[in-house]
């Protein structure tokens, strides 16, 4: 097992030992580099024996002393230099397996792998995880991590993830704890499956293993229209949208005086669903669930009525519209409204139909170039229209269907910009302007 250097930093132990990109780090201290754990775990020692391949084949042995903080000043491509460790389930809502045919590969590969969730809240199901992971996760005290629980019965989480490891939840929770390994729960909740009494009766054991199990987010079943070799699911209607807004008004209350804090915290889409305003920004307390979108739609509104005071009463002549998914369209009226009240500016939103995957996908995340080419049709030549970059591949102007930015332009003549997920970006966008307080702005006024 090998690891290749990315970059060495100016200035660095690494740089000072002639090490390059290209480089191949075998082992530190004879231990072998699989991942970046292994690599910042072993490299804090101050005496350190790193072994290395060079780019022409010759094998270097070098003896560093270094102070215990200081840093090696290597980097690397990725946190994984093995393999990627790939799920072992086969669940009954798995997203995956209801995507429709012919995506690119990389979209049907299924991640559980414990050092993304550590280095990026990716939610992992720990049923793949072998005695000497179980070790390195102890050992290292690779904390926290992020764990789709669904259920603490055993039978129903094994019956749900079809893989009787499942069954194990509560042993391997308590493990964790036991290590004092915090974690991040999610609860995906499918109608007449973890629902109801079993939802509660979950809510109650994990609330048993606090600290260590520090909050629990519940998201609602994704169900595309590609699931003709799936068992038959529910969606979340408004009904019981509405039942788990009230319960879980109950659960926030309860908690708060037990433990500090919320505990648990629902996506935004059963409030939007429900017909409900979202939760104030204190529901949601240090937005620990973020990384599963939970707070994402609140924190968006509590930036854009920061940057209120800096809107201007009145501006040059502009157009613009916004693309969104549908069941975001709650969410954007209030912003959008305050926008309108712009002299000189026309801003419209533009909710996509999600014709790719069908059944109640509507979330912008997961628009396609095919549904935003069918939507714009021939009716938005030259006009501005501000695409979310989260319907983007990271760092690349390719949507999920693999078609691109330019595309989408071509067919429909009309300006694409894409905005990140920010309010100042959306902005700053649509005024065609940069606001006091951006990065910009403020390298402007040091130089």
């Amino acid at each position: 097992m090998a690891a290749e250097i990315r970059h060495v930093r100016t200035d660095s132990i690494g740089a000072e030992m002639e090490l390059e990109a290209g480089d191949l780090l075998l082992s530190i201290n004879d231990h072998p580099i699989y991942d970046l754990l292994d690599y910042q775990f072993h490299s804090q020692e101050d005496t350190l024996l790193l072994e290395i391949r060079k780019s022409n084949g010759e094998i270097w042995q070098l003896e560093i002393e270094k102070e215990d903080d200081e840093d090696l000043g290597l980097e690397f491509e990725g946190i994984v230099f093995d393999k990627m460790k790939s799920c072992d389930n086969h669940c009954v809502f798995c997203f995956v397996d209801q995507l429709p045919r012919r995506m690119r590969r990389t979209l049907y590969i299924k991640d559980d792998d414990y050092r993304y969730s550590f280095y990026y809240g990716n939610f992992i199901t720990l049923t793949n995880l072998t005695e000497a992971d179980w070790q390195k996760i102890e050992s290292m005290h690779v904390s926290p991590l992020y764990i789709s629980v669904h259920c603490m019965r055993g039978d129903v989480r094994a019956r749900m993830l079809a893989n009787q490891r499942a069954a194990n939840i509560k042993a391997d929770l308590q493990r964790l704890k036991n290590a004092n390994i915090q974690i991040h729960t999610q609860i995906v909740l499918c109608p007449g499956i973890n629902d109801g009494v079993m939802l509660e009766e979950s809510i109650e054991e994990l609330a048993g293993f606090h600290p260590s199990v520090q909050s629990v987010g519940i998201v609602p079943v994704g169900l595309t229209g590609h699931r003709e070799k799936l068992p038959v699911m529910e969606p979340v209607d408004t009904a019981l949208a509405r039942r788990l807004v009230e319960l879980a008004a109950g659960w926030q209350k309860r908690f708060r005086s037990q433990v500090g804090y919320g505990f648990v915290y629902l996506a935004d889409e059963f409030y939007l669903r429900a017909g409900e305003p979202l939760p104030a920004a204190e529901y949601y307390d240090d937005y620990c669930q973020l990384e599963n979108g939970i707070g994402l739609s609140r924190l968006l509104l509590e930036e854009f009525a920061d940057l209120e005071g800096q809107l201007p009463e009145e501006m040059k002549a502009r157009e613009v519209y916004l693309l969104t998914g549908q069941a975001a369209i709650p969410v954007w009226d209030s912003v959008i409204g305050r926008l309108q009240q712009i002299k000189g500016l026309r801003i419209e939103l533009l909710p996509v139909e999600n014709h790719y995957f069908g059944g109640g996908v509507n979330v912008t995340g997961l628009l396609t170039g095919s549904d935003i080419i069918r939507a714009l049709g021939s009716c938005f030549p030259g006009k501005t229209i501000l695409l979310p970059e989260i319907v983007l591949r990271d760092g690349q102007h390719i949507l999920l269907d693999d078609m691109t930015v330019d595309d989408i332009m071509k067919k429909s003549g009309a300006q694409i910009i894409p905005v990140d997920g920010s309010a100042r970006d959306l902005v700053e966008k649509i005024l065609n302007r940069k606001l006091p307080g951006s990065l910009e702005d403020a390298i402007c006024q040091n130089q």
